[in-house]
């Protein structure tokens, strides 16, 4: 089976868990999905909550998993991510019965898709598994039926769409959206059942997930930037998940560029490359809840032991005390850290966790808050980048375009000033030293990350702009007293620009008839006998 990477869901797996033989997958959808031995065992473990986690009824995660094969990356989105990753959304059913082995029916429902999609894909579980547990197989036949009927995913675009007698309306955000667009509104009478409004499709209740931690939220916010490896031991995996994915959406619209796992465990096949002391800890973020990783762990600069009470604040620690007698540990941030910037006093203000206030006015201000952050960081080097630009004199229509210049760390830093850091009003109390932090930043994989995209966005408008150029010049007097040899270069130099211009991957055709124009007008001078050899290569 072919992934097609327009579809909304890649498979759906039921993973039972049997007394002799542990868990399996029972069913999948569609039954020829690929997925290797060890994929499949590691789905198998990653759809039930830890032993020790204490779960019981209806219990809802995700989780992430490092594809063994890899498919064609798609980055036309901006919650596009590494596509050597599945994720996983779980609905696990934990009944207690006589009737049952060792007195507990436990099953999950699993759904593969490659998009992280948080808010939008745990929504459609909620929605699908329900059903499959009280009709069974059917459910997951009609559900991905629906699926088939859904547009393809498309950046931008709003959608209103069918789920086992549901509506689902929400939007794609795309590069392009200003802000986070809200789902378009569609007339009543297209879809019959109220429809289930999602204002996002990745965030579900920030704030509350970070409750425990906003006093630290500025170090927090350093410690994902700089790409410091951090893990979270929670009391579930629901609590884990939810935390990670929330930590690495801290530094939005900034795209988080290293790995991260909401929820993983003991027998995951990367589980000695982790926890091996034999290396500095790997620059990623892990969401545990077995108690063995708090010994196999210990070495990790940066610990989160939740409290099983989401809404008790966590001190920063000291980590020599994450070695206490206890299992799971203290609960606190366990962290040497020292960020470069101080204590915003405006953030108590700004997050005082004003009862009166929705928990939806409170996921937008925390946002912007952190938007702003990000904003202020990201602004010189933006400025900076846009004075690495050649200028437009120094583009020759006959000759290869001109690159981005190279990134110098220290012209940067010394271009710096008391001005290139704009604080807003809500920022206005954040002081420290920005130079140090940008010095670490620029080393990180984060930076790197943005920087090549940057990079290949300059270097694709200046190859735009060059090609422009060539559109307008005058091939007419330049062939005029041009050898043959030289007609032959510049009908290679222009079809090779027409190639270019549909790299781009936009529609040009008025700079693409102007190019076969030059190629028309070229071609008039070269013999004739020379023509009928070379004529089919350059036939746009």
């Amino acid at each position: 089976m072919t992934e097609n990477p327009h579809h909304w869901v890649a498979a759906v797996a039921i993973v039972n868990f049997d007394l002799e033989l542990g868990q399996s997958i029972e069913h999948i959808e569609p039954p020829d999905f690929p997925l290797t031995e060890q994929e499949r065992l590691n789905i198998c473990y990653l759809a039930f909550p830890d032993s020790n986690s204490g779960c019981s009824g209806d219990t809802s995660y995700h989780f992430r998993i490092r594809k063994e094969y890899t498919v064609a990356k798609q980055r036309d989105d901006i919650t596009s991510r590494d596509s050597h990753y599945y994720y996983g959304y779980v609905f696990f059913r934990q009944v207690k019965g006589e009737q049952f082995k060792r007195g507990y029916f436990q099953k999950s429902f699993v759904l593969l898709t490659r998009k992280p999609y948080i808010n939008l894909y745990s929504n459609i579980v909620q929605v699908m598994a329900p059903q499959f547990f009280e009709s069974g197989k059917v459910a997951i036949e009609v559900a991905l039926h629906n699926f088939t009927c859904w547009e393809p995913i498309e950046p931008g675009k709003s959608y209103q769409v069918p789920l086992l007698g549901q509506v689902l309306s929400f939007h794609i955000p795309s590069v392009k959206d200003k802000t986070q667009n809200k789902p378009k509104e569609f007339p009543g009478h297209v879809m019959a059942p109220k429809p289930i409004v999602l204002r996002s499709i990745m965030e579900h209740d920030v704030y509350n997930t970070l409750r425990p931690l906003l006093p630290h939220i500025g170090i927090l916010w350093e410690l994902v930037l700089l790409s410091e490896p951090i893990v979270v031991f929670g009391p579930s995996p629901s609590a884990t998940s939810s935390l990670v994915q929330t930590l690495v959406s801290l530094i939005a619209p900034l795209r988080y560029a290293n790995d991260y796992r909401p929820y993983f465990t003991i027998h995951d096949s990367e589980f000695q490359e982790f926890t091996s002391k034999t290396h500095a800890p790997s620059r990623i973020v892990l969401g545990v809840t077995n108690p063995y990783f708090n010994k196999a762990l210990q070495h990790w600069p940066n610990v989160i032991i939740l409290d099983g009470d989401p809404n008790k604040a966590l001190k920063i620690l000291n980590p020599k005390e994450h070695s206490g007698s206890s299992l799971r540990g203290k609960p606190g941030f366990y962290t040497r850290y020292k960020p470069f910037l101080s204590k915003d006093k405006n953030v108590k203000k700004l997050l005082r966790g004003d009862r009166q206030r929705p928990a939806e006015v409170e996921n937008i201000m925390l946002r912007r808050y952190l938007t702003e952050l990000t904003h202020t960081l990201m602004i010189p080097l933006e400025q900076f980048i846009s004075s690495l630009m050649p200028l437009q004199k120094q583009l020759n229509p006959f000759r290869q375009p001109p690159l981005l210049q190279q990134f110098q760390q220290e012209a940067f830093i010394q271009s710096l000033n008391d001005s290139s850091i704009k604080l807003n009003s809500e920022l206005k109390g954040l002081r420290g030293n920005w130079k140090d932090l940008y010095r670490k930043f620029i080393k990180s994989p984060n930076f790197e990350m943005w920087f090549q995209s940057k990079r290949t966005e300059a270097n694709q408008r200046l190859e735009l702009l060059h090609i422009e150029q060539l559109c307008e010049a005058d091939i007419y007097s330049w062939k005029a007293d041009k050898h043959e040899v030289e007609i032959v270069d510049m009908l290679l130099w222009i079809r090779d620009r027409y190639d270019a211009l549909e790299r781009l991957g936009t529609q040009h055709s008025e700079l693409q008839e102007h190019l076969r124009n030059h190629l028309t007008s070229l071609m008039e001078v070269v013999p004739a006998d020379m023509q009928a050899t070379i004529k089919p290569a350059f036939t746009l």
